[in-house]
């Protein structure tokens, strides 16, 4: 059992090392996405991955100091990122925050009406052009029947050509439409890593625990 222990051993901590920088990635991928997607779901993704992270450190940890404690931790923590991983997989949560987000061009929009300006930072993350389009800044009678120059390439707005042809509803459910095919299959990955490392986890701490177990014998 020394080899294979051995080797399961160092598998294990080889893993949650490539665990924490994947964690580290996640956090930089929340960071780097904080204007470019509603911030509830940036939050969602800079969250999980300090919990990948966090994870990882019990792991690397658990296997080098030949914790039991730690690793059954490890592994109570794995399975709960693993319900995470599964209410994203098969509870569509992407759906929630694409309703948000196009709700939130309706807020905004709104406030445009009142507040002109409200639109600029949205038009400006999906280089978009009011609601619909262009004509609802005409409609609404913008500053003598002009679009702000956040609907433009550059703020440049002196050409037509520049001005953002897609409203911004159509390019927000775009954008999600774009990331949800492309996160299905990391959170399938995810799953999939998961689900190996635990079983390491799992055997490695049992095999801790019946050692310690003889030791106190």
């Amino acid at each position: 059992m020394g080899c294979a222990t051995g080797t399961i051993k160092y598998s294990l901590f080889l893993f949650n090392a490539l665990w924490a920088i994947l964690g580290i990635l996640v956090i930089v991928f929340g960071g780097l996405g904080w204007g470019a997607m509603p911030q509830q779901y940036a939050i969602g993704i800079i969250v999980l991955g300090g919990i990948i992270l966090l994870i990882s450190m019990f792991g690397c940890f658990g296997a080098i100091r030949e914790s039991s404690r730690m690793l059954w931790t490890y592994v109570s923590l794995l399975l709960v990122l693993l319900v995470l991983i599964g209410v994203f997989i098969f509870f569509n949560t992407r759906d929630v925050f694409k309703n948000y987000a196009i709700k939130t061009v309706e807020d905004h929009w709104q406030l445009e009406l009142t507040r002109p300006g409200s639109m600029d930072l949205i038009q400006k993350t999906y280089s978009c052009c009011g609601r619909y389009g262009a004509a609802d800044y005409i409609a609404i009678g913008h500053r003598n029947n002009t679009v702000p120059s956040s609907c433009c390439k550059g703020n440049n707005c002196f050409n037509p050509l520049n001005v953002y042809p897609d409203g911004c509803l159509t390019k927000v459910e775009l954008a999600f439409a774009d990331e949800a095919s492309t996160s299905r299959y990391c959170e399938w990955g995810l799953l999939g890593f998961d689900l190996v490392i635990l079983g390491l986890a799992v055997i490695l701490a049992i095999h801790y625990s019946n050692r310690r177990r003889r030791y106190n014998y």
